[in-house]
């Protein structure tokens, strides 16, 4: 199973790829964990990463491409992957096609996880991180509690929110999300019939019974072509028709034929005329020179 989840940052797209991890045996590949491995282990990929953030800039598609490809070629990936994020934009999108069609390895489904705002805003808003042991929860869904022990001697976590997840920061990322992922790479993938919906409010596991009902009701289906394939398609002309046009255009060119006769017919009179007339001369030319031949014959 290869499958792309998409959703809003607290759509809870993670918990939910770990549950796909348990079901299929297939790896949870996120970006962001990738990209730091590469980062700690000095890899090429990673050092070139390192130069382009250490610039203050983001890590290109053709780096994260990259980092992708390398981790798709890995054993475990072979029987299949959840890719948890990615793509993010339009270009990062059709980055990967072209890269699972060289690899021969096509998608089977793009999962987005829709969520109101409103609870989007709670879930991310209410997020807290202990300063120990940077065990993450949440004070409405998921409040720390004892056990388990935050670090070894102690069992009371120190939470704080962290600068990204205040309300107003919160409101700007989903923004974002919105206006360049969610449409354009929804967009993008709504054509190839690919495209899993999924109602991602509630509790854990009823929406993880959604995603495995979503999944198991269009696993054996296949995608629907874009329709801008079929559109190019029909509009060519069929054999049929390419054949009565022909056949409309002979009678014009026989017309066309028979107004040229009628010159050479008056070209072909002209010359019996002609030769009618040679004809009547020649007695007369050979009458004159006779008597001519006689006399040089006397002469000698």
């Amino acid at each position: 199973m290869r499958i792309v989840l998409m959703g809003a940052p607290g759509s809870g797209k993670g918990t939910q790829a770990q549950r796909l991890v348990k079901h299929f045996g297939i790896p949870q590949i996120s970006t962001g964990d990738i990209l730091r491995k590469h980062l700690a282990e000095g890899t090429p990929l990673g050092l070139r990463a390192k130069e382009i953030m250490a610039a203050g800039g983001y890590v290109d598609d053709e780096t994260m491409l990259a980092i992708i490809r390398d981790r798709l070629s890995q054993p475990d990936a072979k029987q299949g992957f959840i890719l948890d994020g990615f793509p993010r934009t339009l270009a990062q999108a059709d980055g990967l096609t072209k890269l699972l069609r060289e690899l021969r390895s096509p998608l089977d489904a793009v999962v987005l996880f829709e969520v109101d705002q409103d609870e989007l805003l709670r879930r991310l808003s209410g997020r807290r991180v202990c300063e120990f042991c940077k065990s993450v929860f949440n004070i409405h869904t998921n409040p720390p509690s004892v056990p388990p022990e935050c670090v070894p001697g102690r069992t009371e976590h120190r939470v704080v929110q962290r600068a990204d997840d205040t309300e107003e920061t919160v409101r700007e990322r989903l923004r974002v999300y919105e206006e360049k992922t969610r449409k354009p790479v929804s967009g993008y993938y709504s054509y190839t019939g690919l495209v899993r919906t999924v109602d991602a409010q509630g509790e854990l596991d009823e929406v993880t019974q959604r995603l495995f009902d979503t999944l198991a009701a269009n696993g054996g289906k296949k995608p629907v072509a874009a329709p801008a394939v079929k559109k190019r398609n029909a509009g060519r002309p069929k054999p049929a028709k390419r054949a009565a046009r022909v056949r409309k255009r002979k009678p014009v060119r026989k017309a066309k034929s028979k107004s040229k006769a009628k010159p050479a017919r008056a070209a072909k009179k002209k010359k019996a005329q002609v030769r009618r007339k040679s004809a009547g001369r020649r007695p007369l030319r050979q009458a004159a020179r006779r008597p001519a031949r006689r006399k040089s014959s006397k002469r000698r």
